[in-house]
């Protein structure tokens, strides 16, 4: 008995261990498939920091603190008309060259009529179009509120006031025509503000030191830089007006003869009002009277006005003319800005050749005519003003027809090259003779000074200076006129000139003027330091060394020489101009003075970007009808295919990386083109920082569920190690015992 009950312990115990081997042999199994996890999610975190995202960029499209913003790529990004894709579509489209639609294009396309192969198109298909994208989807009788345009925008671009306007459509609009310039506003840096022709390529207008002396009022007065500005907007605009007739008579025969009497006739109306305009000023009424009926003359007027034998074109150009004048009285004499700005848009739609309800006259050529009546009202208006108070230097070539004329060298001293004494006087005011210093050298060069442009006042240090009694008062008036001067040449008092983009820019352009003038132009302020008067050696001038070292008016300590830091001024401009557009964000300031370590001038920035405006010649319901006449015209012309995924986007981005859709865009000859991603300008393929942190969190989620799940198999495979030793001493002691038993029974036996 004690034999077979060994025997069975026996047993039990080798099965007890096979099951312990069999578990620690599955627990093994269990670690590999572990380590093959972690292996596969290594990989895919390896490869995701290699991740990329497409985004789109356009600098003129920034955020509230002035910042270019990045869009993620969406398929209503490149097929909904915004500032983005500066109103052009970027159509997604097979290898074949269809559109690929979602579900709403695509209903919109059978509603017009369009097939899968294409059609051709018309202006009825075009507006079935975008009546359909103006509905929005029904689903078991609720709205989605899908629709891409309002009802608004679809009676805007087809109703009655789209008759013959540029919102209608156009058959050649993506299919051969010139692009239009849709853009409004352009990113650009210091260098290209300085480059520009309009802005840094400006002359330093000295003339502005006459025109503030005599006391002109800022419609009066035209002094010869500004007369020549005049006259080059004055070609410009008959230029714009010629393209504009082109582009709205695409395949039409154009009449040269006809075109030509429509510039010469306007052009005599143009000297009509001139001579209307002397006839006022030549009255006794008083400046405001006389501004009052140069604006409103002719407004009300009907055609017996003209009885010299002019046609109906000149009537014609006469009246509207008067209407330009009558909407800028109203701009001017506006109660708010909300007010302000109905006008000027209304203004804005009749230079392009709208009434101010937004209705074109059925004639084509009113698109044509009314920017150049806009143009010659420019042109007499500003003629007008040179002949009744023209400022020019004396023995210039505009001397003769000017009212009042300034020797360069009885304002500004050019007789040596130092500071000299002497006053000058006009109007009966008399200022101290001014000095101009440039990089800490007097100039007496008369013909270096006038050529000085914007863009020395950013690039060099240039001062102006005065030596008498009256030296401070004299440089900050002096000054003053012309930091009014400089702000308008940045836009100051324009809103789509310059850096004047729209209201907000228009309100910190007015708001830096005054805190330049508060600050730099103040007598009161001066800063009167040290005792130096030396005539020659700047750097032994009090005065010059404290308006550089002050953003103020520095004097010595008897007030008797005085200097404004010019090239400062401006800059300060620039900077209160970015601190009223980004209040705390901004990074900018203007300290009291220079050396006490607080002045950041936003011109030390070489990289900050300003915001400038270009000649809107489109507005905004142009831009949208011309968008939606781009993408009809190029699905009638290249078929489409439905595909409703394209809305989202890791789909979209996915297909356009990979190849299977590429993007079309519209090229300088009129017509769209396909592109590969990488090729698209406003296209960036850039690090995906989100899909590489989500993969990192990913992966150390997973790395601690794998590491937990093998630590616990380690401490289950001990513990069977452990089990298996025991069953192993065991099993030899059993081995032992029934060994010890066979040999006493065989013993017992052979007894």
């Amino acid at each position: 008995m004690g034999l077979a009950a060994s025997q069975a312990r026996f047993l039990g115990i080798t099965l007890r261990k096979a099951n312990c081997e069999f578990r620690s042999t599955e627990l093994a199994q269990q670690r590999l498939e572990l380590t093959n996890q972690m292996t596969d999610i290594s990989q895919e975190y390896a490869n995701a920091l290699n991740s990329t995202k497409l985004v789109w960029h356009n600098d003129a499209v920034c955020d509230s603190f002035g910042n270019p913003t990045d869009f993620g790529l969406s398929y209503s990004l490149l097929m909904m008309p915004s500032a983005a894709n500066d109103y052009n579509p970027y159509m997604v489209s097979t290898r074949t060259g269809a559109i690929v639609l979602n579900s709403k294009y695509a209903q919109a396309a059978k509603d017009a009529g369009i097939s899968m192969g294409g059609s051709t198109p018309s202006a009825e298909g075009r507006n079935k179009f975008l009546k359909s994208l103006s509905q929005s989807t029904e689903v078991n009788g609720v709205k989605q509120n899908d629709n891409v345009i309002t009802a608004t925008t679809y009676n805007i671009l087809t109703g009655a006031a789209a008759a013959s306007g540029d919102v209608s459509w156009h058959s050649a609009a993506g299919m051969g025509s010139a692009p239009k310039d849709k853009g409004v506003a352009d990113a650009t840096h210091l260098v290209d503000l300085m480059n520009d022709g309009t802005i840094g390529g400006r002359a330093l207008d000295w003339l502005q030191i006459e025109r503030g002396l005599l006391g002109l009022g800022i419609n009066e007065g035209m002094t010869d830089a500004q007369m020549t500005d005049v006259i080059e907007g004055y070609k410009d605009n008959v230029a714009q007006a010629k393209l504009n007739y082109i582009n709205n008579n695409i395949g039409v025969q154009m009449d040269s003869l006809k075109v030509n009497n429509y510039v010469v006739e306007a052009e005599k109306q143009a000297q009509v009002l001139i001579d209307q305009w002397k006839s006022i000023n030549a009255s006794g009424d008083s400046i405001g009277q006389k501004i009052s009926n140069m604006k409103s003359f002719g407004y009300n007027s009907g055609n017996a006005v003209i009885s010299d034998g002019n046609d109906t074109i000149d009537k014609e150009a006469f009246l509207i003319m008067g209407k330009f004048a009558h909407l800028e009285a109203q701009i001017e004499l506006s109660q708010n800005e909300a007010q302000r700005m109905q006008f000027i848009n209304e203004l804005e739609k009749l230079k392009k050749g709208y009434d101010t309800n937004g209705v074109v006259d059925k004639k084509d050529e009113n698109l044509y005519k009314y920017p150049l009546y806009w143009a010659t009202y420019e042109q007499a208006k500003i003629s007008s003003a040179k002949s009744a108070n023209g400022i020019a230097w004396d023995g210039s070539a505009s001397a003769s027809n000017a009212n009042y004329t300034a020797k360069f060298s009885d304002i500004f001293q050019t007789s040596a090259q130092e500071i000299a004494g002497g006053t000058y006087s006009s109007n009966g005011k008399t200022i101290e003779k001014l000095t101009v210093a440039i990089n800490d050298v007097v100039c007496r060069d008369e013909a270096e000074l006038k050529s000085l442009t914007i863009s020395d006042l950013l690039s060099q240090n240039i001062v102006l200076m005065a030596k008498g009694a009256s030296a401070i008062s004299s440089i900050s008036e002096s000054a003053g006129y012309l930091m009014e001067y400089i702000a308008s040449v940045f836009g100051y008092g324009h809103i789509g000139t310059g850096l004047n983009v729209d209201p907000e820019s228009d309100s910190a352009l007015k708001m830096a003027l005054a805190s330049v003038q508060k600050q730099f132009l103040k007598a009161g302020n001066a800063v009167k330091n040290g005792g130096e008067k030396n005539d020659k050696s700047l750097l032994n001038n009090s005065a010059y060394a404290n308006c550089n070292n002050f953003n103020r008016i520095g004097s010595n300590e008897n007030g008797d020489y005085a200097a404004v830091n010019l090239s400062n001024m401006v800059s300060a401009f620039l900077t209160y101009f970015d601190n009223y557009l980004r209040a705390s964000d901004s990074q900018y300031v203007v300290g009291k003075g220079n050396t006490d370590g607080k002045t950041i001038f936003v011109t030390d920035d070489t990289g900050y970007v300003y915001v400038t405006n270009t000649i809107e010649g489109v507005t905004n319901d142009e831009k949208i009808a011309d968008f939606f006449n781009e993408l009809y015209n190029n699905i009638c012309e290249h078929g489409w295919r439905y595909d409703d995924m394209v809305q989202d986007s890791e789909y979209l981005e996915s297909a356009v990386k990979d190849g299977r859709y590429q993007l079309m865009a519209l090229n300088n000859d009129g017509y769209f083109y396909q592109m590969r991603y990488n090729e698209i300008g406003y296209m960036e393929e850039v690090q995906d920082k989100d899909a590489i942190a989500r993969a990192e969190a990913d992966f150390q989620t997973k790395k601690s569920q794998i590491t937990f799940k093998e630590d616990q198999i380690d401490i289950k495979t001990k513990k069977l190690d452990a089990e298996i030793t025991e069953l192993n001493t065991e099993i030899n002691s059993v081995q032992n015992i029934i060994s010890k038993s066979i040999e006493k029974t065989f013993s017992m036996f052979s007894n």
